[in-house]
């Protein structure tokens, strides 16, 4: 086997494995004795692993780009077996026997993926007569949606700010009439009356409401991208193999870095990356239930060569990989913002285009993050002394040791009224806050 490839390192794999209690088994499993297979083809590393109680697990990881694959039932992903593979790639190359074409198995485990790095279309004609039936329903719901918003200005928040089955009610509805994402802000609308401060929040997810029922009554003057955009909001996701059609902006992608949470149970996880020779934004969305692991595996300051769709959107922003593959090529930073108030007027005029705008990738250049501990606050200050909120976080206090009081270059989201750090550019390096 050859020697591993240089971007792969102890601490690139500590940053892909779910979680510190995975990468620990995975130890054990270098040492283990019961490897039957360990196999390589210099893109590919597979084995077979047989437990004392006869079980096997078969494992394959692509190195390049990231992707892990393994036949055991472990809900986290990348699981023990296929990080095993990798440390004993890093620290026993004697073990390991060359072989260019892969089993049976293993193509199997990777799908779509083993042949390319991106995922296949498949063209399905569209069921107009089931498409209309939703509309008609959805429309239902909209106009029960507009009844209750009217009967809420009339008796005001404190009358339901106690009322939790008034919410759980009507979210439910809103499930039946297929406006799933409608639900989900119900529910988190009435989730924010724990808060001391709630009144603001749950006005302005109020006013978000109403301005998504004026609007769905617009429908049919809208222009076709705004009405996809509007189905989006509704809840109708476009099907990933439809925006797999869509015409692709191909460039080189800096993964700029990824911010993972929960919300009702789903895990998400967005990805940021920008094209070079574009400058465009592209997130990444992926979902995952339970302890479930995400399907692929984005490395923070990685280089991948390849071609975008996207999902309509004002501006466009959510994407899909068509075609991809690592790129060893070095990446010629586009430019950032250089000062604060390009970033409130740039994040003004793309919220004048779309109302449902939810965060802005912001670049922000030579800007200095400054801690307040009489208010307990962090702030972003440029070279022209104008300032930006910054969201609390953990990532607050790295980037303020990385910056060591000096201007320094940070990626992050910006919703209008604080800034949500996610990773900083230091000496050639995108670091993960």
């Amino acid at each position: 086997m050859a020697d591993p490839p240089v971007s792969w390192s102890y601490e690139r794999l500590l940053q892909l494995a779910p979680d510190a209690s995975s990468l620990e088994q995975a130890r054990r499993l270098f040492f283990a004795k019961r490897w039957q297979t360990l196999q390589g083809n210099g893109q590919y590393l597979w084995g077979e692993y047989e437990t004392a109680y006869g079980h096997k697990s078969s494992a394959i990881v692509r190195l390049e780009p990231p992707l892990f694959r393994c036949s055991c039932k472990s809900p986290r992903r990348p699981c023990k077996h296929a990080l095993a593979l990798v440390l004993l790639f890093l620290n026993r190359n004697e073990v390991w026997t060359v072989k260019e074409e892969l089993p049976e198995w293993a193509i199997k485990l990777l799908g779509s993926h083993a042949a390319t790095g991106g995922s296949t279309t498949k063209s399905s004609s569209p069921d107009v007569a089931k498409q209309e039936k939703r509309i008609q329903l959805m429309d239902q719901g909209v106009g029960e949606l507009d009844k209750w918003l009217q009967q809420l200005a009339r008796l005001g928040l404190a009358q339901l700010a106690n009322a939790p089955e008034e919410w759980e009610t009507l979210a439910a509805r809103m499930v039946d009439a297929k406006l799933g994402s409608v639900a989900r802000r119900l529910r988190i609308c009435h989730s924010l009356f724990e808060q001391e401060d709630w009144v603001e929040e749950v006005t302005a997810e109020i006013g978000k409401l109403y301005l998504f029922v004026r609007a769905w009554q617009r429908k049919p003057t809208l222009e076709i991208d705004q009405k996809r955009e509007l189905l989006q909001v509704a809840g109708w996701n476009l099907r990933k193999e439809r925006v797999l059609q869509e015409p692709g902006l191909q460039d080189n992608w800096l993964v700029l870095g990824l911010i993972t949470g929960t919300e009702e149970k789903l895990r998400y996880r967005r990805t940021w990356f920008r094209g070079e020779k574009t400058g465009e934004y592209a997130l990444l969305l992926d979902f995952a239930f339970g302890n479930q692991g995400f399907e692929d595996h984005w490395v923070t300051g990685s280089v991948l060569k390849g071609t975008l769709a996207y999902y309509p959107g004002q501006p466009k922003l959510r994407a899909v990989f068509k075609v991809y593959h690592s790129s060893r090529e070095p990446y010629e930073a586009t430019a950032a913002y250089p000062h604060l108030h390009e970033v409130q007027a740039r994040y003004a005029q793309a919220l004048g285009a779309s109302p449902w705008l939810l965060s802005f990738p912001v670049l922000i250049d030579e800007v200095t993050p400054v801690y307040h501990p009489e208010e307990d606050t962090f702030m972003l200050v440029d070279s022209k002394k104008a300032f930006l909120k910054m969201a609390t976080t953990m990532g607050n206090w790295k980037l303020l040791a990385l910056s060591g009081g000096r201007p320094i270059t940070c990626f992050g989201e910006y919703n209008g009224q604080s800034f949500l750090p996610i990773s900083a550019l230091s000496e050639g390096r995108v670091i993960l806050l």
